[in-house]
């Protein structure tokens, strides 16, 4: 037993011995691909330069600041490349210098083969003593073809590129190991899956646990040596990715401008929706064997059970990201599948909506005015239009003292109100019961709350929402509807029937649309609808477009408000002084928008100080 022990170590020396040689080698290679890259990089930045010169001739201001951008995008991964390639040279003279200082010493491999310290000297390695500094990872860089954007999404380990190719393609880099590491890497996996025998659950720093058995297992079998810190952080981060992530998804997880990800089968590449380029095929495929086990993973991680007896699943991660799996071949004929829809975990602002071009800052301070003063508020839109970003968005102008109840069938809403009961359903499980979104709104109704939002009403449950409506409770939600007609259409039919007398206490319907505006596609509110009454003649209601989205793209406020009316006779307010307060609101959004103040707690410090001494918050905000 003793020798075969020996053996194995021997073995595992050797592949230790191998990564570090294999390292010094990757490092020399990848400072020759960088040269190359550098130069190309730099006929792209000429290229770049050309064309915002192009543009200011033709002195167009949107083309200039788009020409610009691309410009400082181009200049920022030049300096990035020639930074790379700086510290690779540094740390090539600094070992070519340690290696021609460094005492030989004897051979001492024997009859097994074992590593020495001579050959983990050459390798780039230091003695068990030693402090190993932690350098920077050489990662992936460009590859040789032309590109529109290059950004990292786990630095310095993984990189996107969107290719310039027609359609643009998704393409995931990650930093490379060499064969050495590959197969120590196998090792260090194996070793880990044999001696974790705790539940993630149970530690409270699963990471640090994972680093210090990894070193463990590398110094167990480095027979009195270390491999250089470069390529354990390399391992470090597979094994991450691969114990604590999602394998090869985990990089697009971490991808804050991918809103969707979905696999449509094994074999087929996974698309994700890009906040910048929509719907784009990327360049990762999973295998039918890889792909189930993916699925059941993520069923497990979400705390939930997929089999083929029951192959179809919603439910949420951990982080809240929204998932909808399918497991098999029977109901999705291609085989197994998944969506994400990421979850924001830091929500997007009614100032990012006016700078994304969602809405003008006179719809802002319209739908300000009207939650404050109880407004109820139906978003309607198409699928992914944006309506639930907009229902979180608005949402925050609720008054921070205000008890708020959001109920969903997956968390999406996320606010910062501290008196603020989030609930979502629970489907039926074997043993249990399930809990149904109008179980949730009648409980909330019990809890006296001065806000309802409900993330979508799809069935009986918009029956109760719009009695709590009638009886005084502040609602807001969303429906899958293009206009104000077809609101009423869903709402007064099959499966939800709500009376048409109960739309009545609806005040306000915000449209959602993915409009065209230049050559790409974007989200735009077209129109905020009034509503001023039920047309039972017609079975419609009785409306008013306050305001209007017109191409090319442009907004048209009328200033004819039924709401504004609604306010001044409940605050007792003359007609110039509800214009003086919709002016100074106006005034303080594009301060905020000027100021790039876009986060949500700078928005809700300024909604607290407003509600205080709304003069001195907008002298604060353009001081």
């Amino acid at each position: 037993m003793k020798l075969g022990a020996n053996k194995k170590e021997v073995r595992t020396g050797e592949r230790i011995a191998k990564a570090a040689n294999d390292s010094m080698k990757a490092a020399r290679s990848e400072l020759k691909r960088l040269e190359k890259v550098e130069k190309m990089q730099e006929k792209l930045v000429q290229k770049k330069k050309a064309i915002t010169e192009r543009a200011r001739r033709k002195n167009d201001e949107t083309l200039i600041a788009r020409a610009q951008e691309g410009q400082n995008v181009a200049i920022a991964t030049l300096e990035r490349i020639r930074a790379d390639k700086s510290r690779i040279e540094a740390e090539l003279n600094n070992t070519a210098a340690t290696q021609r200082h460094k005492p030989q010493a004897p051979a001492n491999t024997g009859a097994s083969g074992a590593m020495t310290s001579d050959n983990l000297a050459d390798m780039g390695t230091s003695s068990a003593g030693a402090e190993t500094e932690v350098s920077t990872i050489s990662t992936e860089q460009e590859p040789e073809e032309e590109y529109i954007e290059r950004y990292p999404v786990n630095e310095p380990y993984a990189y996107v590129t969107i290719t310039a190719t027609i359609p643009p393609i998704y393409k995931l880099s990650e930093t490379k190991l060499t064969e050495g590491e590959q197969e120590l890497l196998k090792e260090v996996k194996a070793q880990l899956y044999s001696t974790i025998d705790v539940s993630y659950s149970d530690v409270d720093d699963i990471e640090t646990l994972l680093k210090g058995k990894m070193n463990a297992i590398i110094d167990t079998y480095a027979l009195g040596q270390n491999i250089n810190q470069e390529s354990r952080d390399k391992i470090l981060y597979y094994i991450k990715r691969d114990f604590l992530g999602f394998g090869k998804l985990d990089a697009i997880m971490h991808d804050k401008m991918a809103e969707d990800i979905s696999a449509d089968g094994p074999g087929i590449p996974i698309f994700i929706y890009h906040r910048k380029y929509h719907s784009i095929e990327t360049n990762i495929k999973f295998e039918q064997e890889e792909l189930d086990s993916l699925v059941y993973k993520m069923a497990q991680r979400s705390g939930r059970h997929i089999s083929l007896a029951k192959p179809l699943l919603d439910a949420a991660l951990p982080n809240q990201d929204r998932l909808q799996l399918s497991i098999g071949s029977e109901v999705t004929t291609k085989g197994s599948t998944f969506t994400i829809r990421k979850f924001k975990e830091v929500p997007i602002t009614v100032i990012d909506l006016v700078n994304y071009g969602t809405f003008s800052l006179e719809m802002i301070a319209y739908l300000w005015m009207a939650v404050d003063n109880g407004a109820n508020i139906l978003i309607a839109g198409g699928t992914a239009s944006g309506k639930t970003t907009v229902l979180n968005a608005v949402a925050m102008f609720i008054p921070p003292e205000s008890k708020v109840v959001t109920i969903e069938d997956t968390r999406e809403i996320n606010l910062i109100h501290e008196n603020w009961i989030p609930s979502v359903t629970r489907e039926v499980e074997e043993g249990g019961k399930g809990v149904e979104m109008f179980d949730l709104l009648r409980s909330a109704l019990r809890q006296r709350p001065e806000y309802v939002l409900v993330g979508e009403v799809r069935g009986k449950e918009a029956h109760t929402l719009f009695q709590a409506m009638a009886t005084g409770h502040i609602t807001m939600s969303t429906v899958h509807a293009d206009s104000a007609d077809t609101v009423v259409k869903r709402l007064t039919k099959q499966p939800i029937n709500v009376p048409l007398m109960l739309l009545d206490s609806l005040n306000i319907i915000p449209l959602q649309k993915m409009v065209k505006v230049g050559e790409k596609g974007t989200r735009r509110c077209t129109k905020i609808v009034e509503v001023l009454g039920v047309d039972f003649e017609n079975e419609t209601l009785k409306t008013n477009d306050l305001f209007r989205w017109r191409p090319p793209d442009e907004f048209e406020f009328t200033g004819e408000s039924a709401i504004f009316v609604k306010i001044m006779d409940k605050l007792n307010m003359s007609e110039e002084e509800l214009g003086a307060e919709f002016t100074r609101r106006r005034r303080i959004l594009a301060g905020m928008q000027k100021r790039g103040m876009t986060d949500f707690h700078a928005l809700n410090d300024m909604l607290r100080d407003y509600r205080v001494d709304p003069e001195a918050t907008e002298k604060r905000i353009w001081s």
